[in-house]
């Protein structure tokens, strides 16, 4: 092999270059290399822009919207929320399994029938419990469930909290549900047939009971926590995939639903919350006074009161023969085959540091 020779330079001139040249070579080398570590794992993360998330215009999701109006998302999370509003679950559930949003406050039965289906989601927090009544026209003579048969009554579609929470409530008092004429409808649905009297009766989460009387369309006559008492009403629901390719930002979230759950059950900032609503769900003040309602608010998916009450909700909707797999075969579901409460925990250890990003006590 011939070796060039530099013939203005020694022996020992010529070594300390080759050596010299070898070890910016193998900087060069090393620099290229982490280079290429870096640009490998950073393509196969989705950088964020904006986190899609749906709701429906309730007061059970205020916390949503606090976080949005207080403009958390962006100082905490780096990004901004964008809202979507849903009249009721069953739609959004559809939107939301078609990828339209990474996180859903939704009724804790809507995302069922999907989740037996094998989508990828998980259950992460509460966000409350109860907060739903029947409202009957004013000459309504209200004795009892069995004072339903014969009668029309609009809720939310089947699949939903109020569907299957009335469903039970019948079926456990003896009524023949055939006898009862069901109809589905959202909000502004509900409020227009009580309005017109096209219906007897109306069944809806806080607030519209509270529009109904306050307009005149109607009475509350009785509400779901004395129907199914302590029934599970809304969660937040996160896509998988949104979870693993973004988990520190999926659990500030979290701490962030949790914080402003706190934030909202304060008596001190009920005229805040007021003033909020009044923004956000388009309701007079005198309806929004009338928060928290019959709405329990609580966070913690491991609270055992409230799995067991998800237990009786995956029961009720096998027994309706809503939850099936892709098959059609019925599915008998469970909380751990829905929940995952590892991620609550992780933002339970950051709510302090939070909190204190955000000037609260």
């Amino acid at each position: 092999m011939k070796i060039f020779k530099f013939p203005f330079l020694s022996s020992r001139e010529v070594i300390k270059i080759r050596k010299g040249t070898f070890v910016v070579l193998l900087i060069i080398a090393l620099a290229a290399a982490l280079l290429s570590y870096y640009l490998y794992f950073s393509a196969g993360k989705k950088a964020i822009k904006q986190i899609p998330v749906s709701c429906q215009p309730s007061w059970h999701h205020t916390a949503i919207y606090l976080i949005k109006e207080k403009g958390w998302d962006v100082k905490i999370l780096g990004v901004n929320i964008t809202l979507t509003v849903f009249p009721s679950g069953p739609p959004q559930m559809e939107a939301f399994g078609a990828g339209q949003h990474v996180i859903a406050y939704v009724g804790a039965t809507p995302p069922l029938p999907l989740l037996a289906k094998g989508m990828d989601a998980k259950i992460v927090a509460v966000a409350n419990t109860e907060g739903s009544s029947i409202i009957a026209v004013p000459e309504f003579q209200y004795t009892g469930p069995s004072s339903l048969e014969g009668k029309t009554i609009m809720t939310y579609p089947p699949g939903s909290i109020q569907y299957t929470v009335l469903m039970k409530w019948l079926t456990d008092n003896g009524v023949n549900v055939s006898k009862v004429n069901v109809k589905s409808g959202g909000p502004a649905e509900i409020l227009e047939a009580l309005r017109a009297k096209a219906v007897d009766l109306g069944f809806a989460p806080d607030p519209t009971p509270y529009n109904a009387v306050v307009n005149g369309y109607g009475k509350i006559v009785i509400s779901s926590k004395d129907m199914v008492p302590g029934h599970p009403c809304c969660v937040v629901l996160m896509r998988g995939d949104f979870i693993r390719e973004n988990k520190e930002v999926a659990v500030k979230f979290l701490a962030l639903h949790i914080i402003a759950e706190e934030y909202i059950s304060d008596p001190r900032n009920k005229e805040e919350v007021v003033s909020l609503l009044v923004k956000y769900l388009g309701i007079s003040r005198e309806v929004a006074e009338n928060f928290p309602g019959t709405t329990n608010f609580q966070t913690d998916p491991r609270n055992k009161n409230w799995l067991n009450g998800m237990d009786l909700l995956c029961d009720e909707l096998y027994k309706l023969g809503i939850t099936k797999d892709s098959n059609g075969n019925p599915v008998r579901l469970a909380p751990k085959d829905i929940v995952d409460s590892a991620l609550y925990g992780e933002a339970l250890k950051l709510v302090p540091q939070i909190k204190k990003e955000l000037g609260l006590p």
